[in-house]
């Protein structure tokens, strides 16, 4: 389990490295709904990983059976490795390649709320940024990049246990 663990695990991390990086740089002059769309599809491509790696595991490594247990825990893994891969992505862009990130967000979504006339989520942007003005830049690329580990890994868990279902074997 430890190899398929750590191959697939491993081409998920560069694959999220390298796909987040290309998205981040690529995305800079859209609108942040487009990135949003342009990051989950990164993630989703990243963790096509968790699939192939349970597939393996079950049909090299485990002789064409896999129980669901042990199914999901590889690609729990998996996803561990691919979060690992873009939240370093995310904490080295927001701390060194777009210090202005958060100021940026924060300004467009004020905007879009304001526009829609929602004077309360104005409210709610506004004393966020303010927790935010209190953090370090190094703070706010470690925040940011375990938000994003966070979300990979829940997005991780679902495909996992897709996954596990789909190619159980006993």
């Amino acid at each position: 389990m430890k190899q398929t663990v750590l191959k697939y695990g491993g081409y998920a991390f560069l694959c999220g490295l390298i796909l987040f990086f290309i998205m981040l740089q690529a995305g800079k002059n859209l609108d942040f709904g487009t990135q949003e769309v342009l990051g989950y599809a990164t993630i989703i491509i990243t963790l096509s990983f968790v699939f192939f790696g349970i597939k393996h595991y079950r049909d090299h490594v485990n002789h064409g059976k896999v129980t669901f247990g042990k199914a999901l825990v590889v690609g729990l893994l998996i996803s561990v490795l691919a979060g690992l891969g873009i939240g370093i992505t995310d904490g080295i862009y927001v701390t060194f390649i777009n210090p202005d990130f958060f100021q940026e967000y924060s300004a467009a979504m004020i905007a879009a709320h304001q526009s829609a006339g929602e004077l309360d989520k104005v409210a709610e942007v506004k004393a966020q940024m303010k927790d935010f003005e209190g953090m370090s830049q190094a703070s706010l690329g470690v925040f940011s990049g375990g938000l994003m580990f966070i979300t990979v890994v829940l997005v991780g868990l679902i495909i996992s246990v897709l996954s596990a279902v789909v190619l159980q074997k006993k």
